[in-house]
């Protein structure tokens, strides 16, 4: 991968710049000698220019610092590729030095050939949830807003969410679907354990998307990605649904963490006409065949200390999105996360603005 480094030239030429004289030579290549009383007040003001100069060289150098490691995080422009997840570390460390607050995250977009990049130092602004209610007046009891649906289905049980204006007699209406796919520790026949983690926390919480949520579970012996027996059972189920509920069919999303990243990728490989957008969180996927979803939009989280599912997972899809000419995909990186990432990503309100704003309809667009 070609990296490009400018500090060193750029601080040479500042140097030049800034007039700068060598060690034990006088300004003029003169000898030393006490300066007459009448030029020791220009020669005060000289100083005060002189040291006005090396401030101000100072801080180009530092800008200068800075921009090397803008330079150095910044995609590969043959390939798309990243910098590794121990580098990531290094850059944000050296970035730090100069910038005030530590760099939490750097966000990638693609758009085709086109690349963008935004880095983030500091913390994230905190905001109330999307969509979360007005206090109720005193006295006013809510209604849990995750039903546990059990016995219903012939595929799953599973959490649902339905938002505020649903009505299951209006017809004419119809509402955008986000499923989400938990993670290993999530697996089994308690639905209460999927309120832990992702969207059903973060609804806990107090958020309200304007979409259903949908949330099965992963029987105790079984693995969303490891076994094709519930790709195959999911796609029933996402189609069970779709006349169960009121559902925009070119509004559908999915997303998961870790394990339920790698069955958010599997299910869009395996229901290439299906959604409108997908969001991974920590997740790999085990075909880099993309050539059917090359017009879905992406957006994937991962954090460069993962242990557990290695950076360089991801960026293996970065490089093979890239080279197969993947319309629009994001990736964020964050430089000081392992494995969890999913507490940060899914309290973050943006995702699911980004993920609702996508429709199917204008993915060939």
């Amino acid at each position: 991968m070609k990296r490009y480094k400018a500090a060193g030239l750029l601080l040479w030429v500042l140097l030049i710049a800034s007039g700068c004289s060598l060690p034990g030579q006088s300004q003029d290549g003169g000898g030393q000698g006490q300066i007459p009383e009448e030029e020791q007040g220009d020669a005060q003001k000289n100083g005060q220019v002189n040291s006005a100069k090396d401030t101000e060289t100072d801080k180009n150098t530092e800008e200068a610092k800075d921009m090397d490691v803008f330079a150095a995080l910044f995609p590969d422009r043959e390939d798309g590729s990243l910098v590794s997840g121990k580098e990531f570390r290094k850059l944000a460390d050296a970035l730090a030095a100069n910038v005030p607050g530590r760099l939490t995250e750097i966000t990638y977009t693609y758009r085709g050939q086109r690349i963008s990049m935004e880095v983030l130092a500091g913390n994230r602004e905190v905001r109330e949830p999307f969509g979360k209610q007005e206090e109720q007046p005193e006295g006013h009891t809510e209604s849990e807003p995750l039903e546990a649906v059990s016995g219903q289905s012939e595929y799953y049980d599973y959490l649902l969410y339905l938002p505020q204006g649903y009505d299951p007699e209006d017809s004419v209406t119809k509402w955008p679907v986000i499923y989400f796919f938990h993670g290993i520790g999530e697996k089994g026949d308690d639905l209460s354990k999927l309120t832990a983690y992702g969207i059903p926390k973060y609804i806990v919480n107090g958020g309200r998307p304007e979409a259903i949520v949908i949330a099965p579970q992963c029987p105790e012996d079984s693995h969303w990605a490891d076994t094709d027996v519930e790709e195959g059972k999911l796609k029933l189920f996402i189609e069970e649904n779709m006349e169960k509920y009121r559902i925009d069919p070119d509004r559908v999303y999915a997303t998961g963490l870790s394990m339920g990243g790698r069955c958010t990728w599997k299910q869009a490989l395996a229901m290439p006409d299906t959604f409108a957008a997908i969001a991974v969180v920590c997740g790999r996927t085990n075909s880099y065949d993309f050539s059917g979803i090359l017009d879905l939009p992406v957006w994937m989280f991962h954090g460069a200390q993962d242990d557990t599912v290695a950076f360089s997972n991801v960026n293996r899809i970065v490089e093979e999105a890239y080279s197969q000419g993947y319309e629009y995909f994001k990736v964020t990186v964050y430089p000081y996360l392992s494995h969890d990432t999913w507490t940060t990503v899914y309290a973050r309100e943006d995702l699911y603005d980004w993920l609702l704003s996508q429709n199917r309809a204008g993915r060939s667009k």
